[in-house]
């Protein structure tokens, strides 16, 4: 059976050929070809904010390996891809995109050279469309993420500044302002980062949220995170409560908001590597010191690394900095904090830190949301992209076409006229009236296609719209499930697609046919009306609503089945 995937394939595919054939300009039916190849490659998440939000630190985190470059300055000098794979050449494990459409394997020395404000650094970064990584990583087996630069950034102080540096500097800059801000418009899914605000207060976080979204995001394919909360003692503690009333607030923004800690997150994965020796060396270091002298190391940096060994911190200088590494200062501080509570043994530490850190519960948001919707997801920014060509079609080229048909039909009845008051040759007039109609001959009337255009693609849109309502109330769903039984529970799952989006996945093994449809149908419109539940409600009109398309399915059978 065809897939809703493959219909827009072939939509896009004999649009583009129709386009060429009524002689619209061939970059109109280039981008329609275009965007069918597109429709089946894999899901990209591009990761946008403002610069030092944390976007790469982040990355790293998510991905549990240090491959993005993180620093006290900016160091994201190009736009990073990361995607599932092995590289061919271990000793260069990077691809780099050259402006102009060339590429070559890179060396981790390279790398290393694209970090730092320095001229001959930006000279070469910018030369480079983008950097590709691929990576053994079964989190991004379906997708492709994107680290941005971010924006908003200043040319530093730098004392030896020449003009070439400025210019560069700033040439870069406007580039990665502009190509941030365009991966946030053409990503088939967003994650929008906010760094450290001024105030732990919603009302800062939300400004902050609005800075990075600028007014563009939707809730279909966004989710917000709160990066960086261990900076501040008071977003560490409110973390929750701070995410869910900006959830609240930009719920046709966000998707959700997330509070994560990758400092946190990344030092806890250091720390179980062989066996937890790390996590083990670091609780009974901090469990062997006296509590009054565990506050005093861990309220400041320099009291950490510089009280001497004595009876009450039997822990030496050198053990302490290796204790400390690199991880962040206040990641650190938590995470010895957890570690020196000796009623908990190391899975409960392990356990509170992973909550703390926050990153357990957005991998899950993150597929269930977007990854396992990849393919929903992508069709959904394709056919969009469709709609908007129409758009510049019709706003556009429609309007030039009209006019240039009104002023060459004007100057054809000038030219017929003046042969008509010539008396000349007949044959003459004859062949010059021919040779007028067909040189002043009007464009082709192009608004039938662009309405039969605009219909097919609005109903793959309207399609698409209905998948991703079930897949909010199906969240709805497994966030209230007390209130549904099993039954019901295993019902609903099937009927709002979570095992699959064709009308033999969403009965499953339930009996597929006419009667039990219609049952069905009834008793949920009855709960729609008689329960007082304002949850139950809402989702029993959702599967009142799904049981009539399955329904009218049954009774007018489509070639065309949904897929994920």
């Amino acid at each position: 059976m065809t897939t809703l995937q493959d219909q827009l394939t072939t939509s896009l595919t004999r649009a583009a050929e129709q386009m060429r054939q009524a002689g619209l300009p061939t970059d109109i039916a280039s981008r329609m070809k275009a965007l069918a190849e597109e429709v089946h490659r894999e899901c990209t998440v591009a990761v946008v904010g403002r610069v030092k939000a944390g976007k790469s630190s982040f990355i790293n985190a998510l991905i549990g390996q240090d491959l993005a470059k993180t620093g006290t300055t900016e160091t994201t000098a190009t736009i990073n891809h990361f995607r599932y794979g092995i590289p061919p050449d271990p000793q260069r494990p990077v691809r780099c995109y050259w402006q102009g459409g060339t590429y070559t394997d890179e060396t981790q020395g390279f790398l290393d050279s694209l970090q730092g404000n320095d001229l001959e650094t930006l000279q070469r970064a910018s030369g480079i469309e983008h950097i590709e990584y691929r990576v053994d990583n079964l989190f991004l087996q379906n997708v492709t993420l994107v680290d941005t630069p971010g924006t908003e950034a200043a040319v530093p102080d730098h004392q030896n500044r020449t003009a070439e540096y400025i210019r560069l500097h700033q040439q870069l800059r406007e580039r990665h302002d502009t190509e941030t801000q365009s991966w946030g418009q053409k990503a088939d899914a967003i994650i929008y980062l906010v760094g450290p605000v001024g105030l732990a207060t919603d009302r800062d976080f939300l400004e902050e949220f609005g800075a990075a979204t600028g007014g563009r995001a939707r809730a279909l394919n966004a989710v917000g995170v709160m990066a960086k909360i261990d900076i501040s003692p008071q977003v560490l503690e409110r973390r929750v409560e701070l995410s869910a009333k900006i959830a609240g607030r930009m719920e046709s923004s966000l998707n959700t908001v997330v509070p994560v800690s990758a400092g946190i997150q990344r030092a806890l994965d250091m720390l179980l590597v062989d066996g937890n020796q790390g996590l083990q060396s670091l609780m009974r270091a901090m469990r062997s010191v006296a509590p009054p002298q565990l506050e005093k190391l861990l309220d400041d940096a320099g009291f950490y690394l510089e009280l001497p060994e004595s009876d009450s911190i039997p822990v030496s200088i050198e053990e302490r900095e290796r204790l400390l590494g690199n991880t962040p200062w206040m990641a650190f501080v938590t995470i010895a904090r957890v570690a020196s509570d000796p009623a908990l043994d190391a899975a409960a530490v392990v356990s509170k830190l992973r909550d703390v850190a926050g990153f357990v519960p957005l991998r899950e948001v993150l597929e269930k949301h977007f990854f396992a919707r990849g393919r929903t997801l992508k069709a959904f920014k394709v056919v969009t992209d469709a709609r908007q060509v129409l758009e510049d079609i019709r706003f556009g080229l429609l309007e030039q076409r009209l006019a240039e048909a009104w002023e060459k039909d004007k100057k054809r009845k000038r030219f017929l006229r003046f042969i008509e008051g010539a008396n000349g040759d007949p044959n003459v007039a004859s062949e010059l009236q021919a040779f007028i109609d067909e040189y002043l001959r009007p464009p082709g009337d192009i608004e039938p296609l662009l309405r039969q255009l605009e219909r097919e693609f609005a109903g793959i849109y309207h399609q698409l719209e209905e998948y991703n309502e079930d897949f909010r109330v199906l969240r709805l769903v497994q966030e209230q499930e007390s209130l549904f039984t099993e039954a019901e529970l295993d019902e609903l799952r099937d009927l709002l697609g979570l095992y699959g989006l064709d009308a033999a996945s969403r009965l499953s093994a339930k009996q597929d046919d006419v009667s039990y449809i219609e049952t069905r149908q009834r008793f949920w419109l009855q709960a729609s009306m008689m329960d007082r539940r304002p949850v139950r409600r809402e989702v029993a009109d959702r599967a009142v609503w799904r049981y009539g398309a399955l329904l009218s399915d049954w009774l007018n059978p489509s070639t065309v089945a949904p897929d994920h």
